[in-house]
């Protein structure tokens, strides 16, 4: 879709001259929580844009310093973080219907057809696109590009849950996951620590408090905090493309179960050249957390 069909696509859109402020908008998330979305509700058409936007080295290596990726890298997560703003605006914007906090990230796809710079301006788009009524709730996908004029250099969709009551029960039962063979599997164990969250807040300005402590997380009923999904992400991705015979240019991947911190996590990866399937476990009961699939260019 060219970048002129997404913004006729999208009913409301909206020019920013810069990024809002991710603390302000939580504050605003927070306001949404009376907002009380039906079965048939729908996501609103919604897009926003910035345009001229660089990326900054210095914020890249306070990132990877926190995630494990080498120091002047621009990896394959950072530019969803960059734009994280932009996804915050519009979904505690009042004409989306559902409320900010307490929405579930579910997928993540990710895609580099050019690898971003330093020095490049670059736009970033961002639009809510089609929702869909699962057992669970309503789930939604925004779509964020990183742009230089019509060209694409980086994309994803990310996949978002709002819980809903009342929805209809499936006919039939999903088929279950196979299991990672362990033949050829490799394994690297991660400490996360208790203050995982408030580090990786400070870099990705994400200050949802279900991240930072158990007792504001046991506020929206967690038994303890939780460590952000794009940090777990992030890390798998600095591991398995260690093992990859280039830079990774595609990471799909689906959270499972939340987690906690601290925690020890293994990620199991079983790499063919320029492919690998992977999946985050808990090491305490081997517990899948994650999986998905990186390619490489």
């Amino acid at each position: 879709m060219s970048v002129n069909d997404t913004l006729k696509a999208a009913a409301k859109f909206f020019e920013l001259t810069e990024f809002p402020n991710g603390k302000a908008l939580l504050l605003k998330a927070a306001t949404t929580s009376n907002k009380k979305p039906k079965p048939d509700t729908q996501a609103a058409r919604l897009g926003a844009r910035v345009k001229k936007v660089f990326i900054d080295r210095e914020w890249v290596r306070q990132y990877n310093a926190v995630c494990g990726f080498k120091e002047d890298e621009i990896s394959l997560t950072a530019p969803q973080v960059v734009a994280s703003p932009l996804h915050m605006y519009l979904l505690s914007r009042p004409e989306h219907p559902m409320p900010m906090l307490g929405m579930v990230h579910l997928h993540n796809s990710i895609e580099c057809a050019k690898p971003l710079e330093y020095g490049v301006a670059y736009d970033v788009l961002v639009t809510v696109g089609d929702t869909r009524s699962i057992s669970l709730g309503l789930e939604f996908d925004v779509h964020t590009q990183f742009l230089v004029g019509e060209e694409v250099h980086w994309s994803s969709v990310m996949t978002i849950l709002c819980r809903v009551k009342g929805m209809p029960k499936p006919l039939t039962k999903p088929a279950p996951v196979e299991p990672l063979s362990a033949l050829g599997a490799q394994y690297a164990a991660v400490k996360v620590p208790e203050n995982q969250g408030r580090k990786y807040a400070k870099v990705s300005n994400d200050y949802n408090p279900i991240h930072l402590y158990a007792q504001t997380a046991k506020m929206f009923g967690f038994k303890q905090a939780i460590v952000h999904g794009m940090w777990t992400a992030a890390k798998t991705l600095s591991i398995v493309e260690a093992s990859l015979s280039a830079r990774a240019s595609k990471f799909d991947l689906s959270f499972k179960q939340p987690v906690f911190l601290p925690s020890d996590i293994s990620v199991k990866h079983v790499t063919a050249d320029s492919a690998s399937k992977f999946e985050v476990l808990a090491e305490r009961d081997s517990k899948v957390l994650m999986v998905g699939s990186i390619e490489a260019r």
